[in-house]
Parts: C-alpha cells; sequence; structure tokens
C-alpha cells in the first residue's frame, strides 16, 4: 500500500511523489525496490490543498518576504540610536550653547558613521561564518530546518540589544556591535542561502534565473516593508517599539517555517566530512583546463572573471543603500521614519523590477537571443526532469532512476544553445554599468528630495546579483551546482565585508572635510572597474571543462 504524503515527506525521494517547479505533483518515479508492486499498485494521491492552493514555491517565498520584513525592521532605529548614543556620549564633557539640533555636528556625524561601520561590518563577517553553519545544518538536519533556525538565534540578539538601548551611550553601542556575534548562527545570510537553495530544487533550467530575480525581488519587499513599518513604529510608541515588534515577528517566523516550510530530506550520508574543508565551493573560480572545440587545451578564466567582477559589483553597490540613510540623517535631518519612507521607496521600487521585470527581460532576451520560440510544453506522459535534491551537496547534485543514471541535468549540450542563457551575461555587465552611471550622478545630491529621487531611479540597474548567480550556474557542470552556489554566496558576502569596512571608513572620511557625496563617486568608479572585469566572460559547454 503506498506511503501517505504529508508535510514531513521529502519533495523527492526514491519512492516518493515529487514536486514539479510549478507545485503540481509529478509523476512518481519508479524504483528498484518499487519495480514490481508498481504494475497494480495506485499512486497515493496528492494533498488536498498543499500542491494547487499554496505549492512549495509559493511557500518558500511567503516565508521569505516575512523574513526579510522582520531582519529590516530595526535598521533604520539601529542608524538612528547610534546617532542619538553617540551625541549622548559626545556632550558627556562638553556643554551644549547653540540651537537646533545638537547632534549636527561634524565629529559627531563622522563617529556614527565609524561606529555604523564597525557594527555592519561585524554583521556581515558574522554572516560569512553563518553560511557555513547553515550549508553544515543543511546537510545534517534539511534546508527546511536551517531556514527557521536562523530566526531563533536572531531573536536572541534582538533581546539583547532592546536591552542595549535602555543602557544607552558606548556601552549601549558596544553590546549591540557585539551582539552581532549571533549572527554566527543565526542571519540574513543564512536564510537567503537557504531560499536561493530552495528555488535551485524547484526551478526548472529554464526559469532557473527569472526565479532567482523573483526570490530577490521578494526579498526587497520584505525589506522595504520592514523599514516602513520600523520607522513608524519608532515614530509611534517609542524608541523601544521597532526591536520588541521585531522580536514578535521572529518568533512568528520561526512558527511559519517550522509549519508551512515544505520539508526536504537532508543528505543520506550528512557524516561524510567534504573534502578540502569550508573554502572549497571557492574552487569554482579557480582558472581550469577546457578542451575547445578544435580540440586543443586551454585555461579558461571564464570563471575566475565572473567571480572577481561578482565581487567588484558587490562592492560598488553594497554601501549605498546605507549610504543614502547616512546622508539623509546628515544633511537633510532625516528622522528614523522618514528614512524608513526612503528605504520602502528604494526597496519597493527594486522588488517591482525583480519581481516582475527582470523575470519578462530574462525571458524576452533569451529568445532573442536563442532565436527561437519559447519551448512547447511537454507532451503528456513524457517525463520531466527531477530537480537538485540536496543543492548543498555536490554529490547528491543528480538523481538517479532505477538503474542508477541520472534523470536531472544529464544532458551536456550547452545551455545557451536551448534557452538563450548567454543573454544573462550580457545583462549582467551592462546593469552593473548602468548601476554604476547612475550611482555617480547621485554624488550631486543637494536636497533631500534628491535622496528619495536616487532612492527610486537607482533600483532600475538592479539585477546584478540574480544575473550572476544564473550564469554561473550555467557555466559549470551540472554536479558542480551546489559548489557554485555557495561559492557565489559567498563571494557577495565577502565582498560586503569589504564595503561596509572600506567605505564606511571612506564616508567618514568625506564627512569630516565635509563633502559626504564623494562617497557615490567612489562606489560608481568600482561598478565601472567590475564592468571592464566582466568583458573577457563568455559563455562555453561545461561540458568541455576538464580538472583545474
Amino acid at each position: 500500500m503506498p506511503t501517505a504524503v504529508d508535510e514531513r515527506t521529502p519533495l523527492l525521494g526514491a519512492a516518493r511523489r515529487p514536486i514539479s517547479p510549478a507545485g503540481a505533483a509529478a509523476a512518481p518515479v519508479p524504483t528498484a525496490a518499487s519495480t514490481t508492486e508498481a504494475v497494480t499498485t495506485t499512486p497515493a494521491p496528492a494533498p488536498a490543498t498543499s500542491s494547487s492552493l499554496f505549492p512549495p514555491l509559493a511557500r518558500v517565498l511567503a516565508a521569505s518576504v516575512l523574513i526579510s520584513l522582520t531582519f529590516s525592521v530595526t535598521q533604520t532605529a539601529l542608524v538612528y540610536s547610534f546617532r542619538t548614543m553617540t551625541c549622548d556620549e559626545y556632550y558627556r564633557t562638553r556643554e551644549w550653547h547653540g540651537v537646533g539640533d545638537r547632534c549636527a555636528v561634524r565629529a559627531i556625524e563622522a563617529r556614527t558613521a565609524e561606529r555604523v561601520a564597525l557594527m555592519s561590518g561585524l554583521t556581515t563577517a558574522a554572516s560569512i561564518v553563518n553560511l557555513f553553519t547553515s550549508a553544515w545544518f543543511i546537510q545534517r538536519y534539511g534546508v527546511k530546518a536551517a531556514m527557521f533556525q536562523q530566526t531563533i538565534w536572531a531573536a536572541l540578539r534582538n533581546l539583547t540589544q532592546i536591552y542595549a538601548q535602555t543602557v544607552g551611550g558606548k556601552l549601549g553601542m558596544d553590546i549591540i556591535t557585539t551582539t552581532q556575534l549571533f549572527n554566527v548562527l543565526g542571519s540574513a545570510g543564512g536564510y537567503q542561502l537557504c531560499a536561493n537553495s530552495y528555488v535551485a530544487i524547484l526551478s526548472s533550467d529554464e526559469a532557473r534565473t527569472a526565479n532567482f530575480g523573483v526570490l530577490g525581488g521578494i526579498m526587497m519587499l520584505g525589506s522595504g516593508l520592514g523599514y516602513s513599518f520600523g520607522g513608524l513604529a519608532e515614530r509611534w510608541f517609542g524608541y523601544l517599539a521597532p526591536f520588541q515588534l521585531a522580536f514578535v515577528l521572529l518568533v512568528s517566523c520561526t512558527l511559519f517555517g517550522m509549519f508551512f516550510l515544505p520539508y526536504v530530506a537532508p543528505s543520506a550520508d550528512a557524516t561524510k566530512e567534504r573534502k578540502g574543508g569550508f573554502l572549497t565551493p571557492l574552487k569554482t573560480f579557480v582558472p581550469r583546463m577546457i578542451v575547445s572545440p578544435s580540440g586543443r587545451t586551454r585555461k579558461s578564466y571564464n570563471l575566475t572573471f565572473l567571480g572577481v567582477g561578482t565581487f567588484c559589483s558587490v562592492l560598488a553597490t553594497g554601501y549605498v543603500p546605507l549610504a543614502l540613510q547616512l546622508v539623509g540623517t546628515n544633511l537633510f535631518g532625516f528622522t528614523p521614519d522618514t528614512s524608513g519612507y526612503m528605504m520602502t521607496l528604494t526597496l519597493g521600487v527594486r522588488a517591482f523590477f525583480l519581481a516582475l521585470c527582470f523575470p519578462k527581460i530574462i525571458s524576452v532576451g533569451r529568445r532573442w537571443f536563442s532565436g527561437a520560440a519559447p519551448a512547447s510544453p511537454s507532451t503528456p506522459g513524457s517525463p520531466k526532469p527531477q530537480p537538485v535534491v540536496h543543492p548543498e551537496d555536490a554529490d547528491q547534485a543528480e538523481v538517479a532512476d532505477a538503474a542508477g543514471q541520472p534523470v536531472s541535468d544529464s544532458a551536456p549540450a550547452l545551455t545557451d544553445t536551448a534557452h538563450g542563457a548567454a543573454f544573462d551575461l550580457v545583462f549582467l555587465r551592462y546593469s552593473i554599468l548602468l548601476d554604476g552611471i547612475l550611482t555617480g550622478a547621485t554624488t550631486f545630491l543637494t536636497a533631500g528630495w534628491h535622496v528619495y529621487l536616487a532612492a527610486s531611479v537607482l533600483p532600475f540597474a538592479s539585477g546584478t546579483g540574480s544575473a550572476a548567480k544564473g550564469v554561473v550556474m550555467e557555466l559549470v557542470r551540472p554536479e558542480e551546482r551546489a559548489d557554485a552556489l555557495s561559492a557565489i554566496a559567498l563571494v557577495e558576502r565577502l565582498a560586503q565585508v569589504t564595503t561596509i569596512g572600506l567605505f564606511g571608513y571612506v564616508f567618514a572620511y568625506f564627512t569630516d572635510i565635509g563633502l559626504p557625496t564623494l562617497v557615490f563617486a567612489a562606489d560608481a568608479a568600482i561598478a565601472i572597474l567590475a564592468f571592464v572585469i566582466l568583458l573577457p566572460v563568455t559563455m562555453r559547454s561545461p561540458a568541455r571543462t576538464e580538472a583545474a
């Protein structure tokens, strides 16, 4: 008798009903153990509502928007509270005899930028470590448990920050900075890795890049809402309200993840040690030998240039949202609620672009580059390739059929030939170039409404990160995609650490000389450098790649 399907049933298994990217139940995959009874046994019916009304991908997107909202609720409040605590510490040994905003002093603004840079750098560094702890957790307990456990540790961090707010001054800032170490066990970086792993599992090759963009847009939408909710909570209920709201939301996210996220079984051989250690995924970007169509062997730097170009693109754009907040606060008197509105605007526009415009651009561009109409739907009854079960484990990158042969990603032909994936690379290059031009123009901010204008225009040059993920997945062999996804996430996190540390002090320097907006010109220069680095990258068949 067939086994009943419930919420704990793995999305893919040897004798289970796999879930297709659209969320519908696919035909059961026969195995050696089930072949004999497949003739006389009727497959178990699919769940009544889970596949049709709330499919797995929709559940992952819902969890992503809720978690993104939660992690951003306290962001503007933290920046503003650091300014307030720096100001209080400054006047412990000084007297204020002026009128207006007593915190509008260059020394306070520069010190605030330094403290925020220190906190943000520690946050991102801890998030990098969290990528490794999350990957280990995925291998041991599955992607579902790895995703919702991120919010448990964030809730503890949030409680500590509430206490730090009541202390205030230098000690309060030190406590808040130290609490970022909680990110080692649970952070936005870890949940984003889990969400991207879910998308890799549930998406077909043709839809993968577009779905990465949709996921990015959903995350931006949640972040934008969080900035506004946090600012409004601070204005209506006091400076502790954003942190209290965040705690309630973190508990809600944990419960949502436990009960609604689709379950993916961990690897059967999770106890096996990975060769090469934690940094093994970065080998994806090591130059490797390839066989050219003429039969000659040569060294390819495609993935190396792609990795360095992605690093520089994040380095150029990662500090811009924080710089907009600091410029708005220091130059134009933005408060947490007005900063929240501005961040909601920029993230809302970015969500609109990534979730709605980006997939359409990728779809049309791929058809244009491939010179073919969209692929016709498969004939009824034809077998569908199964998604990757465990993208975090290269040994589980392919699902075997009853004879032990891979049933997914087994075709060695260029994906570019099938659906014009070379357009992803073109989009990646010119997106970062446009981003550099628009960011450079932001240098000329002279009024508060200019900040809002920049916040509404810059998002239309986004999509770089999603396109980079799509390109790197096409440039590697199917069995390397697990490490490739981890590698691109690690490169982005390393770049975020660098940009927060580097441009945090650059911004403090420019603030000291009275020209804080010059930080945008520096960001633009790095973006143009990223465009130049990406120029040598070309699409080529992963099937021709040999060991480095």
